[in-house]
């Protein structure tokens, strides 16, 4: 047996019947979990050593992922244990295991039409069933626009920090200013097309987290799981189809958007669970508005000292000056029925 995570995995592997071990290797993803892909003689699993998500917080997500389970969504259950419990703790932390799942991540701009909609259609039903099965029983998590002005004063701050530290020989300071006064000048001419303080009507309990990284498609792009709870919330349903379609349908570049794959997506979406026009429309307007009043990039580079992220911001910059051209040719693509 070839074992390459020693302690603590071994010793809650201890509490499953898998049979016997081949092999355990850890799994190099995620930021909060730990986990090993386990090789048994009765297949391979998935041990997760639960670190954002624990007790009463995580049996809640196990119990959505079991009335998700029923109505045909694909996600992964938990193995119960000899104990026949879903975790157990060891060592002072909580373990899981669930079996393993094959597939890939996808970007949607590999997707065909078809399969763009049979994902609209799963995370639909996803939202139909969490909306029917799973009662809201806490506060729901959405906050309200920046006002233009809160949005300039951010934007004024951080050229004016950037003025203060000149010398970045790693041409992202170049870009950061490029960004940031193109955001300004957005914001001048646009300021009046704030988002309304609204909030969205048709809420209930949403993945959270929903984007090609959580998500493994497997024959012909179908979806084989929906993965990553730990961000289960309570929030707007339109509010997470849309910023899906955005994750999955993007170049990364000044290209923004395939408006055709995303109505492919919404027309998918909205056959399985149709939460109206008014939400996807709110929830378009509020996405882009966000979008363009978050400078999260530059704020980490110049706030944080964290330049792990530099290399997204002229993705990011190219994407919401396409949209903001777009606009009216993307709210048209997800309010496709």
């Amino acid at each position: 047996m070839t074992v390459a995570a020693p302690g603590l995995p071994d010793a809650a592997l201890a509490h499953w019947e898998l049979g016997p071990i081949l092999q355990m290797k850890r799994v190099q993803t995620g930021l909060m979990n730990r986990s090993w892909r386990v090789d048994t003689a009765s297949g391979p699993y998935l041990l997760k050593m639960f670190r954002d998500v624990k007790g009463p917080e995580l049996q809640f997500q196990f119990r959505v992922l079991q009335a998700l389970w029923n109505a045909g969504v694909p996600v992964v259950q938990p193995v119960p244990s000899r104990g026949g419990t879903s975790t157990i703790f060891v060592g002072g932390e909580e373990f899981g295991v669930f079996p393993w799942v094959g597939g890939r991540h996808r970007s949607g701009l590999s997707m065909s039409p078809a399969s763009c909609r049979q994902l609209g259609d799963v995370i639909g039903r996803l939202h139909r069933t969490l909306h029917s099965s799973i009662p809201v029983d806490r506060p729901a998590t959405f906050d309200q626009p920046m006002t233009t002005a809160e949005a300039l004063r951010k934007v004024d701050r951080l050229l004016e920090l950037m003025a203060a530290g000149r010398g970045d020989n790693t041409g992202f300071e170049a870009e950061a200013e490029k960004t940031l006064r193109l955001k300004r000048g957005l914001l001048v001419r646009l300021g009046d097309r704030r988002p309304p303080e609204a909030s969205p009507k048709i809420i209930g309990y949403i993945h959270g987290d929903l984007h090609p990284h959580n998500v493994l498609h497997g024959q012909n792009d179908a979806v084989s799981a929906i993965l990553d709870w730990d961000r289960l919330s309570v929030s707007a349903y339109a509010r997470e189809m849309t910023r899906a379609a955005v994750f999955y349908f993007t170049y990364g570049d000044e290209r923004g958007l395939d408006t055709e794959r995303i109505q492919a997506f919404a027309a998918g979406y909205r056959t399985a669970f149709d939460v109206g026009t008014t939400e996807i429309s709110l929830a378009a307007h509020q996405l882009w508005w966000d979008r363009l009043t978050d400078n999260w990039i530059v704020e980490w580079h110049y706030l944080r000292h964290n330049s792990a992220c530099d290399h997204l911001l002229p993705g990011q910059t190219g994407l919401i000056k396409w949209w903001t051209l777009h606009y009216s040719q993307v709210e048209k693509a997800l309010l496709a029925a």
